[in-house]
């Protein structure tokens, strides 16, 4: 069994760490709140003043922390923990960090002689307690097959994302993105219900008949590809978004997703598109990206 370092006891980070202890490692942990640290190494482990005690003697850093900043000050400062950790040892980044820093970060940490593997993960406290969630792996291949058994320990099931760093917290922002606007959907979903005199409990009956997420498979493909064939035309979605509008605003609901939805359905229409399908709303949301401008003139050649 190894000795490893953690930084970050959070939510999340403390049952990383949980789940490393219960597979027999020595587990050395710091926390900017070091109470946190103390409580949690009561069950096994040693709590340490600085990410640099953290890492000495470890032979790899596992870090949760909380953003770009956080990461930078547990690993680069003068108390951080590659002032004590190995050269040739690993270093996991967990946490959920900017696209821009990554990229930059890995490559300091490479080649200052420690290997890197970015890991975010999607999972919830619960979820992580009992090894569930997928980890989503960047770096080195190498490095991540020689770690992937130990990686395993904290969350079973992993995606190996590719070899770039920064791609696994792309992927990371994204999944967080859809989460989000779901969630924003739900709450707009339960707004205009109760604008129209449907209680909650009765609007998820709706999804027991309904399955609203089988638009990810149909359309995202499609999406995919640049390939807009109507099915639902923007011009009749953007009408249906007016009524739901015009619904919301009689019973005193506020839908700011739904507003910024018709806005952007109306410059399909008024750019001559109203015609495509309803997922045509991509070219208006990342028109400016290479992929979307190919997609674009792909569907304004179509």
């Amino acid at each position: 069994m190894a000795t490893i370092a953690f930084c970050g006891i959070g939510l999340m980070g403390a049952p990383m760490a949980g789940r490393l202890r219960k597979a027999g490692h020595m587990v050395r942990v710091w926390n900017r709140t070091p109470a946190k640290a103390v409580k949690w190494a009561d069950e096994g482990g040693v709590a340490c003043n600085t990410p640099a005690d953290a890492a000495d003697p470890a032979s790899e850093i596992h870090l949760m922390l909380a953003n770009d900043d956080a990461v930078d000050r547990a690993l680069f400062d003068d108390d951080g923990a590659l002032k004590t950790l190995a050269q040739g040892s690993l270093v996991v980044d967990h946490s959920t960090v900017s696209v821009i820093a990554t990229g930059p970060r890995a490559q300091r940490i490479k080649s200052g002689g420690w290997r890197y593997l970015h890991a975010p993960v999607l999972a919830g406290p619960a979820g992580v307690a009992n090894g569930e969630g997928l980890m989503l792996v960047a770096g080195d291949r190498g490095a991540y097959d020689a770690n992937k058994s130990m990686l395993e320990q904290i969350i079973a099931r992993h995606w190996y994302v590719g070899d770039a760093e920064q791609d696994a917290a792309s992927f990371k922002l994204m999944a967080n993105s859809m989460l989000i606007n779901i969630t924003q959907a739900l709450a707009e979903f339960f707004a205009l219900g109760g604008a129209c005199g449907i209680s909650p409990e009765r609007a998820l009956e709706l999804f027991d008949h309904f399955d609203p997420g089988r638009t990810i498979q149909i359309r995202g493909p499609r999406m995919a590809h640049g390939d807009y064939t109507p099915a639902f035309q923007a011009s009749m979605a953007a009408k249906d978004v007016d009524l739901m509008l015009q619904a919301a605003r009689q019973g005193g609901a506020d839908v700011p997703g739904l507003e910024l939805v018709l806005h952007r359905l109306l410059r399909l229409i008024k750019s001559g598109r109203g015609d495509l399908d309803l997922s045509a709303l991509g070219l208006v949301a990342v028109a400016s990206t290479p992929t979307a401008d190919g997609a674009a003139q792909g569907a304004a050649d179509g």
